[in-house]
């Protein structure tokens, strides 16, 4: 724990830590600001009213359009059916935010932007050792190298938990100041009626799924930082890879080997609302092929620093 407690330190007191930090609570600020900006009053029934009204005689306008073919005709039927079952049944409009979409929201930014900078410090963390020099003075005390190693990785994962952690956090008592707390409603036209659903919150489904990728993404550019001496290129490349790598994934989805690729296989996909890259696969046969990248990561980053001259 006291190498883990000092590679803590270590990394707080660079500054990227914290402008990183500052940009994820920056733009989950802005985000706020923004869906607050745009927002449609729907405290009162007459403020509900008067925007169900508003979307009624647009989509009315556009039904009436001679342009609207069948099919755009058969929409704007169907959402003209919507707003009056909500002016009905006093709904606020489908463009008012309650804060559960606002939470859904935001916590989908948070993910990308924790994953990104997560990255940026596991990659960085043993090769700026390497590229400063330091990691001859380091190497120099009587510890394992493999301890030294672990607790560069653990510090790393619990960068990307205290991020996330403090974003949840941070948007949560925004949302609660900010947005109305009533449960948002989704409306459906199934045989020819209107159907209310409640929006279902997932938040923890949804953070479950995203740790599991992040945990992977830090240890896979925890394994190309520790192979290269240079953080700009450990750093670039990691977030090359990763960027790419599900694009490069989906051109090859049409190929048999493409369920053995790692992208193929994160399991943000698992994500309620979203699906597999590739038709078939199952969220245990994904776990078992992550199971496998990480501890083939975890063996090269391992072995290849134990054996690694640091003399040159």
């Amino acid at each position: 724990m006291q190498y883990v407690k000092n590679e803590w330190i270590k990394m707080w007191s660079q500054k990227n830590a914290w402008i990183m930090l500052v940009i994820v609570l920056g733009l989950l600020a802005l985000v706020t600001g923004i869906n607050k900006y745009y927002e449609e009053p729907s405290g009162t029934e007459a403020e509900r009213l008067k925007a169900n009204e508003v979307h009624l005689a647009e989509y009315k306008e556009l039904a009436s359009a001679a342009q609207a073919n069948g099919e755009d005709l058969s929409y704007y039927n169907e959402e003209i059916a919507k707003i009056e079952y909500r002016i009905a049944k006093d709904l606020p409009s489908a463009q008012s935010m309650s804060l559960n979409e606002h939470l859904n929201f935001t916590l989908s930014i948070s993910i990308m932007m924790i994953s990104i900078f997560t990255t940026v410090i596991a990659a960085g963390i043993v090769s700026n050792e390497f590229g400063t020099g330091t990691i001859k003075m380091l190497l120099t005390r009587p510890v394992a190298r493999w301890k030294i190693l672990l607790s560069k990785l653990v510090a790393s994962l619990l960068y990307g938990l205290t991020l996330l952690v403090i974003a949840c956090t941070f948007t949560a008592v925004l949302g609660f100041l900010l947005f109305n707390n009533d449960n948002a409603i989704t409306l459906s036209i199934v045989n020819g009626q209107v159907v209310e659903q409640a929006m279902e919150s997932e938040y923890f489904a949804i953070i479950g799924y995203s740790l599991a990728s992040i945990l992977m993404t830090t240890i896979f550019a925890f394994m190309v930082g520790s192979l290269f001496g240079s953080s700009t290129l450990a750093v670039s490349l990691s977030l090359f890879i990763l960027l790419m790598g599900q694009t490069a994934t989906m051109f090859l989805s049409k190929y048999d080997f493409a369920k053995y690729i790692w992208f193929a296989n994160d399991l943000s996909y698992y994500i309620p609302g979203s699906s597999p890259m590739i038709e078939g696969l199952t969220l245990g046969y994904s776990v078992v092929v992550n199971i496998v990248y990480a501890i083939l990561f975890l063996a090269i980053t391992f072995g290849y620093f134990m054996k690694r001259d640091v003399t040159a």
